[in-house]
């Protein structure tokens, strides 16, 4: 071998080792790591103005049922609606803005992973990613977007840090890094939350009536059957004056019964604070027909087939005429206003909190042979078996029944319109003054007011007098009769605004809160229990010695006797002038045995003397 072979062999071996070294070098250095440069940046940078925010959805995943929930809230033709609930209007402009504003800003806290597979530990699982087997480890998806759909915030949240208040495991959408982030969010995907809840909010105060029919449906029949053949005990009316005015029931014994007020104010509580859990929406000729008349006409079979899916139906009443009735009766109530709500109680139906809400697709709502069940074993459960029912949680079946609404205007409940007063008749042969004299006559009549006071006036005068008190009337009249036709007019935008808002929609209330409604006349009403006498004492026939006994109070005292007169004196009984009266005892004879007499048992009557004849003396 060459010298020239030589050194390019040895070259050859330096280049090798040189790049051995080299890779050697490379792989000995720690690996790059990233996401840390991104630590104390916010997520979205590009999202400072709150007010851009239009719609927020919240997804969510139970383990324990293995079941997702969608929940979201859009801005919409100039209105808040939730699109997950058949696009009930929402009460969601402050929370949307407060939810908005807290996500404004929000930093990467501490990188805690970069790796997918670290997931589940966080529980930052996208709830949608239908990829990913994993039942475990999915977190809370929230999305909020501007008007068009373009997201603004996509986050994924996931447990709340150990010990760590308002701190919890995020990460976006589009990235594996899960941070340590403080969040503020009190954030709720419960329809509940987002509406108004209250159904009717009605005042308690202005309340004075509430009638209860207690009838149902012979639906083979379309025929309304009562309870009872008596037609007082069909219906329950309870009225009263105002609110400061105690309830009275319609027909009730005042001599042996009386109301059972506790379960009166349960019966107002509960109308006055009736909860909404769910919701369906109604046909739109039959919602039409609602916000135009205030009444429901069905017009075609799809209007029918939709009312009986839910219990209502056309049936006869007892005069044959139809009119819409329910499964289970119905309450009025009507307000000082003129306002009169008429409640119709459908079907009753078991679902989970998801089909109360919205109702499932997968089931038949209309098919009711297990609901018929459900109703009797609703009605024979005890109050244990119920509450448990009602709060339990969502894997428990729930017992619920429809509700739907509907809004008159009755002016009788505004109280009588103000009559109008009659003016005086005129005197026939009256003149009417010019008005100059008749400023000077009322004058005289002021300056001979005391004078005339006792004088009877004249025809003219009491005319005048009636007119001026008419006039007085009449101004009372028309400020009372303006009053008057106010709340008409108030009363009458106040039903049809209620019925645009109960027109769409058919309601879910719990089977707690139907009970409590549909009182029986029975549960309303207690005997009167009068109070017991108190047995007689020993001793308390003879009164005390000493003490007056008195005549019952119910039995009048005998009059006492009345005293004979005093026989009259003679002529000769009488003592002489300048003489005194001697006493008739002093005068009385004794015995001649000069003992005292006894004393006769009765004594006898005492028989005036024979007048003696006297002679006067000679002077």
């Amino acid at each position: 071998m060459n010298e020239t072979t030589r050194t390019l062999t040895f070259a050859g071996i330096a280049a090798v080792a040189l790049v051995a070294a080299y890779f050697a070098d490379r792989a000995s250095q720690p690996v790059q790591l990233t996401g840390y440069e991104n630590v104390g940046e916010e997520f979205y940078p590009d999202y400072t103005d709150p007010t851009e925010a239009k719609s927020l959805r919240v997804v969510s995943y139970n383990e324990d049922l293995a079941t997702l929930k969608v929940f979201n809230v859009e801005f919409k033709n100039g209105a808040w609606i939730i699109p997950s609930h058949h696009d009930y209007p929402a009460d969601a402009e402050d929370e949307l803005a407060e939810t908005a504003t807290s996500l404004v800003g929000v930093v990467r806290g501490a990188l805690e992973s970069r790796r997918k597979s670290d997931h589940e530990r966080f529980g930052v699982i996208d709830p949608l990613d239908d990829s990913n087997t994993n039942l475990k480890g999915r977190g809370q998806r929230l999305t909020l977007s501007k008007e068009g759909g373009v997201a603004l915030v996509d986050f994924i949240i996931g447990k709340e840090v150990p010990e760590q208040p308002n701190e919890y495991y995020v990460r976006k959408v589009d990235e594996d890094a899960v941070y340590r982030t403080k969040l503020k969010v009190d954030l709720s995907s419960e329809f509940s939350d987002w509406i108004e809840p209250d159904i009717l909010k009605v005042d308690r105060d202005r309340l004075v009536e509430i009638l209860i029919s207690h009838y149902s449906i012979d639906e083979a029949q379309q025929k309304i059957v009562y309870e009872s053949d008596k037609p007082e005990e069909n219906v329950t009316v309870l009225t009263r004056k105002n609110s400061t005015t105690p309830w009275e029931m319609q027909g009730l014994d005042k001599a042996t019964q009386q109301l059972n007020t506790a379960d009166v104010n349960q019966l107002v509580n509960t109308l006055t604070d009736l909860k909404l859990q769910g919701i369906r929406p109604k046909s739109g000729d039959l919602a039409a027909g609602l916000k135009q008349s205030g009444s429901l006409k069905p017009k075609t079979q799809l209007d029918l087939f939709d009312l009986q899916s839910k219990g209502f139906v056309l049936a006869r009443g007892p005069q044959g005429t139809p009119r819409l009735a329910s499964n289970e009766g119905e309450v009025v109530l009507a307000t000082n206003q003129g306002v009169v709500y008429s409640l119709y109680f459908g079907e009753i139906f078991t679902g989970s909190t998801l089909d109360i809400e919205v109702g499932n697709s997968n089931k038949k709502e209309d098919e009711k042979s297990d609901e018929k069940q459900d109703d009797a074993k609703s009605s024979d459960a005890k109050p244990s078996e119920k509450a448990e029912s009602e709060n339990g949680n969502d894997s428990a079946l729930k017992t619920s029944r429809y509700l739907l609404v509907t809004v008159s205007f009755d002016p009788s409940f505004l109280g009588d319109p103000p009559q109008k007063p009659e003016a005086p008749e005129k005197p026939a042969g009256l003149k009417e003054k010019p008005e100059t004299e008749k400023n000077e006559q009322d004058k005289k009549e002021t300056d001979k007011k005391d004078a005339q006071a006792d004088e009877k006036p004249t025809p003219e005068a009491a005319y005048e007098n009636a007119m001026k008190a008419y006039q007085s009337q009449l101004k009372t009249y028309e400020r009372k009769l303006k009053e008057y036709d106010d709340k008409v007019v108030k009363g009458k935008e106040q039903a049809q605004e209620l019925n645009e808002r109960f027109a769409d929609w058919y309601y879910v209330i719990s089977a707690n809160s139907f009970e409590a409604l549909k009182l029986k006349r029975k549960a309303l009403v207690e005997p009167i229990e009068k109070p017991k006498a108190d047995p007689a004492k020993p001793g308390t026939a003879t009164p005390p010695f000493g003490k007056p006994v008195f005549p019952p109070a119910d039995k009048k005292p005998e009059p006492a006797p009345a005293k004979k007169p005093a026989p009259a004196k003679s002529e000769a009984q009488k003592p002489a002038p300048g003489q005194p009266e001697k006493d008739a005892s002093a005068t009385a004879k004794k015995p001649a045995t000069g003992k005292p007499a006894s004393k006769p048992e009765s004594a006898p009557k005492e028989t005036p003397p024979e007048p003696k004849s006297v002679t006067p003396p000679k002077n």
